[in-house]
């Protein structure tokens, strides 16, 4: 018996882990703190592993203004997304997912860009028509997550794991005391 619950407690400790790693962000493009000296068009995030179809980003400047992204693709461990030109500037990329194992995630990847600017006067005409538009609307707040959050949701799940495994072993602490006995 002392061999069943050695081996549930090796188990536990060898395979607990895996039980408790949530999704991350593995890679991001652009990259979090990069400078991108190109016309950005293309957002793609990848993530550790496989999220969720109503996982989803969005992308704000310094001045917490919003930009649609278009053609918003969820495949398997990765989000992509394109976006329409960009003015030069620090711009936020803040994602939502919810992992494979269920738990919502969030983050955020922050970079700066500073690419050329066109001479293109239709398109000078189009960013101040969008930006009239911005201004239009009124301003929304959102909290942008702390990694303390994270880490709260990260330990609640931990404490839950303890609880269970320590009703695990007394469990079976009783069971062997109690065949003992007879």
């Amino acid at each position: 018996m002392k061999k069943i619950l050695l081996a549930t407690i090796a188990c536990l400790f060898l395979f607990g882990n895996q039980a408790l790693a949530h999704t991350g962000l593995e890679s991001s493009n652009p990259a979090n703190g990069s400078t991108v000296t190109e016309q950005l068009n293309d957002i793609t995030l990848t993530f550790e592993s496989k999220i969720e179809q109503t996982s989803s980003f969005e992308l704000k400047n310094a001045n917490n203004e919003v930009f649609p992204i278009n053609n918003l693709i969820v495949s398997e461990s990765s989000m992509t997304g394109s976006v329409d030109q960009l003015n030069n500037g620090d711009y936020t990329i803040a994602w939502k997912i919810i992992g494979a194992d269920g738990h919502p995630i969030q983050g955020e990847v922050a970079f700066t860009l500073n690419a050329p600017i066109a001479d293109n006067t239709t398109v000078e005409e189009e960013v101040t028509e969008t930006e009239v538009e911005v201004t239009n609307e009124p301003e929304t707040t959102s909290v942008a997550p702390t990694p303390t959050e994270t880490k709260e949701s990260s330990n609640t799940g931990m404490i839950s794991i303890i609880v269970v495994l320590v009703l695990v072993l007394a469990g079976s602490a009783w069971w062997m005391a109690r065949r003992k006995n007879k």
